[in-house]
């Protein structure tokens, strides 16, 4: 991608997408981290505090536990009511022989319910998926010439 000076871009992940998008709502987080602390968040109990500004633990609402999340700006809005009041608690990218998988999971402050987006192209397979598939294909080749493996 260039720009009008001519200066190359990088390829964002979010665009010239292939496949559907998937999203979904959740009143939980659908990705693992965040998932323990949500809870007791929820239920008033004392969380971790972020080393980087202390130790210990500690009774937080949902802006003081999140306040160091940022926005996703290409992603900014709620699924669930529209707010543009969200934070990212996870992302995910893997590009492997130019295909992308990425995953997206934001808080709404406003309604506290967990936007996901996630994204496959549809060639995409991991180093070990894309190796076992040409060996299987060696081997498929060789069946076919009488080769013994």
């Amino acid at each position: 991608m260039t720009t009008a000076e001519g200066t190359e871009q990088p390829v964002k992940y979010c665009t010239n997408l292939r496949a559907p998008l998937e999203s979904d709502v959740n009143a939980e987080p659908r990705a693992f981290v965040h998932s323990r602390e949500w809870k007791k968040i929820m239920n008033g109990d004392p969380v971790e505090i972020n080393p980087s500004v202390g130790h210990g633990m500690k009774i937080m609402t949902v802006d003081e536990w999140s306040v160091r999340w940022k926005r996703n700006e290409d992603f900014p809005s709620c699924l669930a009511c529209g707010s543009m009041n969200t934070k990212e608690h996870h992302f995910i990218q893997t590009w492997c022989r130019g295909n992308r998988k990425w995953e997206s999971e934001t808080l709404c402050l406003d309604c506290h319910n967990f936007s996901w987006r996630s994204y496959c192209d549809p060639e995409f397979t991991t180093p070990a998926e894309h190796e076992k598939e040409r060996w299987n294909k060696m081997l498929e080749g060789n069946k076919a010439l009488g080769v013994e493996n």
